[in-house]
């Protein structure tokens, strides 16, 4: 089915609400035309209250009012703006639209028409709720059972994480999966999947991502204000449009991977990187141990995993970036985001004899560069795992938010350091190689983190939760190094 602009919204609600299958999520508001609605963390530079408020309705429905009230007991009504949409995306976004407002400064509650949504952050922050590699995989060679919500727990994922009661969440990225036609034989696992669209260069839809991420993330939209970061599988030429124009927090990227015309043909851009953002948060369990974490969010969703190229030297501007950020402003703390993880391994199985550090591209652009930064958090490889290299910030892959997990076995701390050849060697005589880690832990069960600061400025615990809710493993943070370990 085609949905064109004049789609009526009974049209596409009814089929968002096919679409969500057994995930049991799904509660659009027909009084708001609202689809989904969630407070997104912004660069304060665009939005000064650092929250931006934003939902996505049927086209032509028109964008509803964002109302609150504010600390000092004042109200406010305001109309929420048009997010703008590429003009060639044409009916592979047609049926929906992206209404935005920034969330005035001071606010205490807030509502996107009937619905409440997250209107501030805590003045101190003790609970951080972390995932990453949601969505469910439709693909060529593999696909998910996406009516299952134990074999695709995104779902039953959130609505934990959201009973964690978190004050803010981060996702690290990949929320984009379905991408390819459900195959013959696997009707039973994907027939209600949206196809590609036919008329882009891309795999990404709005009805794909209704399904993959909108609708089963709907439970921690409501819970708390929420940092997005970008995948590989939101690169321009996958589901970067839907990235940039549902998740993407910076204004003035909203038509970053909007399609052109060239010689005919529609072309979507290659290789492009949003501008490396920051947030900086008064975190502690006290006020006494309250000090300040400054994150730098880099935009990693392009870059060789297993050899180092050219495209290492166009990345580390984003790194650059991070870096002096950090040196400037001083923070009691730092941690680096990154979508491909710096120091991380993908299992034996994978490697056909080869070493096992991925993200080569992203460890070389990064090298020199991470001495202001206590942590690495990121996504990429579908398994939960910490990394330890000497002098180096702890490594912290979340993985395991919900997309197909990699193999069970496969995870022995390797005898070489990332950059590295099995042997030693160097991989490319573009970058150095890294010294070989001192520990590394990997456990292989999808989940999530609840992250809670220390007594100690960089002292964390990263309490690992499985589906269900239940801790399976705890990660001590301090110094620069995570030290887990399994508790069931």
């Amino acid at each position: 089915m085609i949905l064109r602009r004049s789609a009526p919204l009974c049209l596409v609600l009814g089929l968002a609400t096919s679409l969500a299958g057994a995930t049991g999520v799904f509660a659009a508001d027909s009084a708001t035309s609202s689809i989904a609605s969630y407070t997104l963390i912004a660069p304060k530079s665009e939005v000064p209250s650092g929250l931006l408020a934003r939902a996505v309705i049927a086209s032509g429905a028109g964008c509803p009012a964002l109302t609150g009230r504010t600390g000092r007991g004042q109200s406010f009504a305001l109309r929420m703006q048009l997010r703008p949409k590429p003009a060639l995306a044409g009916a592979a976004y047609s049926a929906v639209e992206v209404c935005e407002r920034g969330i005035p400064t001071g606010t205490v509650s807030a509502m996107v028409g009937s619905r409440v949504i997250p209107a501030s952050l805590p003045s101190r922050i003790e609970r951080i709720a972390l995932s990453g590699d949601s969505g469910c995989r439709i693909s060529s060679w593999e696909v998910q059972d996406c009516s299952n919500t134990s074999a695709w727990p995104l779902a039953r994922i959130s609505r934990n994480m959201a009973k964690d009661n978190p004050d803010v969440i981060i996702n690290l990225g990949d929320y984009f999966y379905r991408e390819a036609v459900c195959p013959a034989t696997d009707q039973g696992l994907c027939a209600s999947n949206p196809p590609p669209p036919g008329n882009l260069p891309v795999t990404g839809s709005a009805m794909g991502w209704i399904a993959d991420a909108l609708i089963p993330m709907q439970p921690v939209f409501d819970a708390a204000p929420i940092l997005m970061v970008r995948g590989n599988h939101e690169s321009c030429a996958r589901g970067g449009i839907g990235f940039f124009l549902f998740f993407s927090p910076q204004r003035s990227t909203a038509l970053q991977c909007a399609p052109e015309m060239v010689d005919g043909a529609v072309v979507v851009p290659s290789n492009d990187i949003s501008p490396t953002w920051n947030a900086t948060w008064l975190v502690g369990d006290s006020d006494a141990t309250a000090h300040t974490l400054d994150l730098e969010i880099i935009d990693s969703a392009y870059g060789q995993d297993g050899t180092v190229d050219a495209y290492a030297a166009t990345q580390r501007s984003s790194y650059v970036a991070a870096a002096s950020h950090v040196a400037k402003s001083r923070p009691d703390e730092a941690w680096l985001l990154t979508h491909r993880p710096i120091f991380g391994m993908i299992s034996t199985q994978f490697t056909d004899g080869g070493p096992v550090w991925t993200s080569a591209d992203q460890a070389a652009a990064s090298q020199g560069l991470l001495g202001g930064f206590s942590l690495v958090l990121s996504s990429h490889i579908h398994v939960a795992q910490a990394v330890n290299i000497p002098g180096q910030p702890a490594q912290i892959v979340l993985g395991n938010g919900a997309t197909e997990l990699d193999p069970t076995t496969g995870y022995d701390t390797p005898t070489y350091g990332p950059l590295s050849n099995v042997d030693g060697s160097a991989l490319s005589p573009l970058a150095t190689p890294y010294p070989a880690p001192t520990s590394t832990w990997t456990d292989v069960r999808f989940g999530y983190v609840i992250a809670t600061p220390g007594a100690r400025s960089t002292s964390w615990m990263f309490e690992h939760r499985d589906q269900r809710g239940k801790p399976f493993a705890s990660c001590a943070v301090a110094k620069r190094s995570a030290n887990c370990k399994a508790t069931t």
